[in-house]
């Protein structure tokens, strides 16, 4: 019985470790992509000359030297170089 218990424990624990380090991942990626998409938008109106671009779904804008506005988020971001 004792034996049983332990091992559902460990199984319990080992799956509950699974899914925290898969959640983060994904966290991560989605952070590391948005990153990549504002540092293409900076990119593109910086050699383009243009106002605005659209990357997946977001519209980026120029708000200065290094930064992007994205007007979906409303929010301004550093591009670091």
């Amino acid at each position: 019985m004792a034996e049983s218990m332990i091992a559902l424990i460990i199984a319990f624990l080992g799956v509950t470790i699974f899914a925290l380090v898969v959640g983060e991942s994904r966290e991560n990626e989605r952070n590391l992509e948005s990153k990549t998409d504002r540092t293409y938008a900076w990119h593109v109106m910086k050699k383009n000359n243009l106002k605005e671009v659209k990357v997946h779904d977001h519209v980026y804008q120029p708000a200065g030297n290094g930064y992007v506005y994205d007007t979906n988020e409303k929010k301004e971001y550093h591009i670091e170089k």
